[in-house]
């Protein structure tokens, strides 16, 4: 277990490095403005994000790495448990430590992190009968993303036997106290969270797209690895079939909902315990697939920083242009910032300070809807360019100046005098109408 420990610190340090040398996603400044008002739950998601980004800038102040170093040390520290349950614990531990999952994903500080890490902890309670401490991880579970519903009873399922005994009756008592404050949260605001992902849900329907996903998530040779123990584990001894019925049914439950493809990531962590029990042919085809997703990940990784190959449609582009569209909007000098979109608000607050909003109702629900921050009389609209379509200061009734267009560029791999444009803001003064222009 010493190799595994080594490991897990190397990976987050690793992490921690790494979360410093690119730019937020829409979605982490976002999480980044919940943490600036700390609750027990928010419009898209339970508390526990905003609460690990606040104990992570508390430590590295409002800086990317600040936002993400909470993610990284709890991605690490995942490792540890889920080792433990392998009968080849390095096996385990280095295919996780390779899986795009976590060697990409948990860079990003996401719900995804605190409930891997929660699932993580929650498998090894269960296979040790530390019930006390499984209730507490399927709470903890629960507060990170509404899939952590799913961790007691598919382990209840795999370990049925254990329902004659009062432990897993104590877990679900622990969990549901753990759990308790963001229930009371939603009843207090009209059940207005497990009502907007309920919608996510029945507003999804893209099966095929999730399903291809997760050979990205788990990585080419591993995807196909794990489905072919995936056809074997579930006659395996009590620890199998506990990693067993932990990820195949939850692939297949985020695959049937047809929403995101995180949906399905505590899948992988049972299917990395498993492939961890078995060997053979299996065990040969799991160290090629260490390989190859360890090449893919430090490729991934440098080009993210520094562009490789020019590609079409690159993913990477979302790591770059918050910060300039951040900097064009604070060079105008005004305080009222006003957006379409959250994501675009989240940007403007993260990197300039400006304490940008978005419009409530104007967009996708999110959580400025149930802050509903006022429109400020006279300040700057922002929105993704829509070219002359009508803006929401004119549909408010103000007058506006025109566009400021604001562009973000990437440089173009071997090519030093030409750049790439990633994406276009549109930017207006906005005043009351009949007023004179400020």
């Amino acid at each position: 277990m010493r190799q595994v420990a080594a490991l897990a610190v190397v990976l987050g340090l690793g992490h921690l490095v790494y979360a410093g040398l690119i730019e937020l996603v829409e979605d982490e400044a976002y999480y980044w403005v919940w943490s600036q008002q700390l609750g027990a739950g928010y419009l898209d998601h339970p508390p526990a994000i905003a609460w690990v980004i606040r104990a992570g800038t508390e430590i590295f102040g409002d800086t990317e790495r600040g936002v993400r170093a909470g993610g990284a040390i709890l991605g690490a520290l995942a490792l540890l448990p889920l080792a433990h349950l392998g009968k080849a614990p390095l096996q385990v531990a280095l295919v996780l430590a390779t899986m795009p999952l976590l060697a990409l994903g948990g860079v990003l500080a996401t719900p995804d992190v605190p409930l891997l890490a929660a699932w993580a902890l929650g498998l090894w309670a269960a296979d040790q009968r530390r019930w006390l401490l499984f209730g507490l991880a399927c709470g903890l579970a629960m507060l990170s993303k509404y899939t952590g519903v799913l961790l007691w009873p598919l382990v209840m399922v795999a370990l049925r036997e254990e329902l004659r005994t009062r432990g897993p009756w104590l877990a679900a008592g622990v969990a549901t106290l753990v759990y308790l404050p963001n229930a009371l949260w939603n009843l207090a605001h009209d059940s207005v969270s497990w009502r907007f992902q309920l919608d996510h849900v029945a507003e999804a329907g893209r099966p095929l797209e999730v399903l291809g996903a997760q050979v990205g998530l788990a990585g080419p040779v591993i995807f196909g690895v794990i489905v072919a123990w995936w056809c074997v584990g579930w006659r395996g001894d009590r620890r199998e079939r506990l990693a067993w019925w932990t990820s195949l049914p939850v692939l297949l439950i985020a695959v049937v909902a047809g929403g995101e493809a995180n949906w399905a990531a505590p899948a992988w962590l049972g299917a990395a315990v498993g492939l961890g029990q078995r060997a053979g042919r299996i065990r040969r085809g799991v160290h090629v697939g260490i390989g190859v997703n360890a090449v893919l990940c430090a490729v991934v990784l440098v080009h993210a920083v520094h562009p490789l190959v020019r590609l079409p449609v690159d993913p990477t582009d979302r790591l770059h242009g918050g910060k300039i569209l951040a900097d064009s909007v604070a060079a105008w000098g005004v305080q009222e910032v006003v957006c379409s979109r959250y994501q675009e608000a989240a940007l403007i607050h993260f990197y300039s300070g400006v304490p940008a909003v978005a419009i409530p109702g104007w967009s996708r629900a999110d959580q400025y809807d149930l802050w509903d921050p006022p429109m400020p009389p006279r300040g700057l609209f922002v929105r993704v360019w829509r070219a002359d379509a009508p803006t929401a200061p004119d549909k408010l009734g103000y007058d506006r100046g025109g566009p400021n267009v604001v562009s973000a560029y990437v440089n173009v791999p071997g090519e030093d005098l030409m750049a790439r444009p990633i994406a276009r803001w549109q930017v207006y003064e906005y005043w009351p109408m009949g007023e004179e222009r400020p």
